[in-house]
């Protein structure tokens, strides 16, 4: 905790995607969610370390995993940003920059 802010990580699954909506959990939440992607390159680089040659690790199943996400970000009117270049402390100001009360749902970077 940092700020006097409290996070919480909740990752997408495919029955997630399957739906088209977000998540039930999430949805009394929409207006405090911020959402992170990244390139399915690097996506599948980490999957890599962790199981080796899987589908969950493949680089066609990344893209489509990152790609349907960030669709339903934009359906969702979710702020997001990619992480992909990003340290820890990079993705943490820019998500305080952009939930200050001026900030908009439909900054990405």
């Amino acid at each position: 905790m940092q700020y006097g802010l409290k996070a919480a990580n909740y990752p997408l699954i495919p029955e997630d995607f399957d739906r088209r909506q977000l998540p039930p959990a999430l949805t009394q939440h929409r207006k405090k969610i911020f959402g992170l992607t990244i390139l399915p390159e690097r996506l599948s680089e980490i999957r890599n370390e962790r199981r080796p040659n899987s589908k969950y690790a493949a680089l066609d199943n990344c893209r489509h995993e990152v790609a349907e996400a960030e669709a339903m970000m934009r359906r969702e009117g979710i702020r997001w940003l990619s992480t992909t270049t990003k340290s820890i402390e990079e993705i943490a100001t820019t998500i305080l920059q952009k939930s200050g009360p001026s900030a908009s749902n439909t900054d990405h970077q």
